[in-house]
């Protein structure tokens, strides 16, 4: 089809869809197949087993871990990676759990219809020379480049290389036509003796730290896990350095020091006791120690830089010790990103990462979508069709991209796809959940600083999201359009996805377009080149705050009866649990959602208080039906 070239004016407030959207958010896709069977279905749950074990034998699942529960001694976890002709498969996998040897609950994801040669046409020395070559970046780690299978966002399949590299992106090289076809980023953003200090909110607490040469460190000694905090003084060369390149190795002197022992460096206070204080929940009330449940160091860091305000979690193999770092910015006031609920929220991050990872051979991920129109009109004439090409204007996209052609990604059939990035929702969801626990493990409930509540980052001056009522906050209070985040699927944001040529290769990124409504209607979102993963947390979320404290979705009408505060560490457990023991590494919020379900129904029995809860809370925001329909 002949492309006509189109320019995209400014934003509007509405739009409105040319075409009746066939299909529903939550739609598998072909080629794609979701599973989540439990004992509720047993024979669909007894032929799953059986198609598992038969792919195993094909060797299409290769059991990648196999470990006992941390909580039900009877019970074993089993997760297998999916392979294609002895290449595995990115995002395809399966979670399988026994009791006593019997299979009780499967949930992942297998990719169909894979036809590659999986011969490569481009060695892998050579690939990461392309690599570097077309982006500009060098290796993140003396490794060589892994030969994967990548689905794409409409599941055609590539025989590619995979490398993360120095700036903090992993790509996905073509190992046919040796250019990079897929990017993603590595960086999950948002936050021996003992002294005192003062944090972001005035408040004294004690600090685990060491002497050394006459100036006390923040290095704590005390715990099984070691924590290390560095201070970079706003060096965000050095921060870089240490973050990205595989030669940055810590040295003493990047260690936060105090001559007395009488902390006066707020962010360094604040991040480095609260870090403490997570690993005391973990390692109490969920039995996991340390980020990475070995009691491996943890890595911080802190004053980055004057302009970065943002908090971040980023994976092996980057940090100063090639195994990850949390690390902590501050508001443009100067206040820093160190509330407990954001350190432990971005630890918790890591938690997910090695949980899930050592389990299943890959970090959590996933993007889900579903068949849009045909075309769509914006209010003041813009009109998208598939098989034509536009441009943006400048402001609208980062300068390399200004002016460059682009089409919208569209299926076989000609339908517009929307997208979002459900394993990177259910990563911030479960983020939230725990950087609340602690705080309300930290706190009582009270009113005034450092009250536990469910507000998420308020003891910065500026709270984020909110748990309680999602939406109650703007997605972008400057923006004009009144959107909101969501506390139920049905306002669950979905985008658009352009594709454009840069650098002589494919560059494919979530539309500032999409749709807030379920696709009856589509309009102009406050951010291009984003997949919704903290907006689209809340649902989840919010369901954790119905199990708890009870209530009524505001979306849904449906009401919730929570099992109360005294109750709230079952639902905790259950979530984390989910996420630790259970989760595929693809998920959708759909299949997280049944994931925790089965985490209580393990934990407590079906009869339980927590199962009914947060059975009801799941359909009260829509991500589990009725059991009537």
């Amino acid at each position: 089809m002949q492309m006509r070239q189109h320019a995209i004016r400014g934003p509007v407030a509405a739009a409105a869809l040319a075409a009746p959207l066939v299909g529903m958010a939550g739609q598998e896709p072909v080629g794609r197949h979701e599973i989540a069977v439990t004992e509720a279905r047993l024979s669909e749950l007894r032929r799953t087993d059986e198609l598992i074990d038969a792919l195993e034998r094909n060797d299409e699942l290769v059991l990648a871990s196999r470990t006992p529960d941390r909580y039900l001694s009877e019970r074993v976890h089993e997760s297998f990676r999916q392979y294609h002709a002895g290449v595995p498969v990115v995002g395809g996998g399966i979670s399988r759990q026994l009791a006593g040897g019997v299979t009780v609950s499967i949930f992942g994801t297998l990719h169909e219809g894979i036809d590659v040669d999986t011969t490569p046409l481009v060695p892998g020395d050579d690939a990461l020379a392309l690599i570097a070559e077309q982006t500009g970046a060098g290796p993140a780690t003396v490794g060589t480049p892994t030969l994967v299978i990548l689905p794409t966002l409409f599941d055609t399949h590539v025989l590619a290389w995979r490398m993360p590299m120095t700036d903090r992106q992993t790509y996905y090289l073509d190992a046919h036509g040796g250019r990079i076809v897929h990017a993603e980023s590595n960086v999950v953003e948002q936050a021996a003796s003992v002294g005192v200090g003062a944090g972001i909110q005035g408040q004294r607490k004690k600090l685990s730290t060491s002497e050394a040469g006459g100036q006390y460190r923040a290095y704590d000694r005390l715990r099984p896990a070691e924590t290390v905090t560095l201070d970079m003084r706003h060096d965000e060369d050095r921060a870089d350095f240490l973050i990205e390149d595989p030669a940055g190795v810590w040295r003493p002197s990047d260690v936060a020091s105090d001559p007395d022992n009488d902390w006066t460096d707020t962010a360094v206070v604040d991040a480095h006791a609260y870090a403490g204080f997570t690993y005391d929940y973990l390692a109490l009330e969920q039995g996991w120690n340390g980020v990475d449940g070995r009691n491996g160091r943890l890595m911080i860091m802190v004053n980055i830089g004057l302009d970065f305000a943002n908090a971040f979690w980023i994976p092996p193999p980057f940090g100063p010790e090639g195994t990850g770092q949390v690390g902590f910015g501050q508001w443009p006031d100067g206040v820093p990103l160190v509330a407990a609920d954001i350190v432990a929220h971005e630890i918790m991050h890591g938690v997910t990462y090695h949980s899930v990872s050592r389990r299943t051979g890959e970090g959590l991920g996933g993007v889900w979508r579903f068949p849009g129109p045909a075309e769509f009109t914006l209010p003041g004439g813009f009109t998208a069709r598939c098989g034509e090409s536009y441009t943006y204007p400048e402001g609208w996209v980062p300068p390399v991209l200004t002016g460059l052609s682009f089409s919208f990604l569209c299926n076989e059939e000609g339908r517009l796809g929307l997208f979002a990035a459900h394993g990177g929702a259910v990563n911030e969801a479960l983020s939230d959940v725990i950087g609340t626990a602690v705080e309300f493990m930290l706190h009582e409930p009270a009113t005034g600083p450092l009250r536990a509540d469910y507000l998420n980052g308020e003891d910065t001056g500026v709270w984020i999201r909110r748990m309680d009522d999602p939406g109650s906050v703007p997605l972008r209070s400057a923006f004009p359009i009144d959107l909101r985040y969501p506390d139920a699927s049905s306002g669950m944001v979905w985008f658009l996805a352009e594709t454009f040529e840069f650098r002589d290769r494919p560059f494919i990124e979530f539309s500032r377009i999409g749709t807030v409504d379920g696709g009856r209607t589509l309009t102009w979102l406050p951010t291009w080149g984003y997949g919704g993963v903290h907006w689209n947390s809340t649902i989840l979320s919010h369901a954790f705050y119905l199990a708890v404290e009870g209530g009524r979705n505001r979306t849904t009408g449906l009401t919730v009866e929570g099992v109360g505060g005294a109750n709230r560490r079952d639902i905790e457990r259950a979530f984390f649990r989910a996420m630790t023991d259970l989760m595929p590494s693809s998920p959708s919020v759909f299949q997280a959602a049944g994931v925790v379900i089965q985490s209580a129904a393990d934990l407590f029995g079906t009869g339980s208080a927590a199962y009914q809860a947060i059975g009801q809370a799941m359909v009260a925001v829509g991500l589990v039906r009725p059991a009537t329909e």
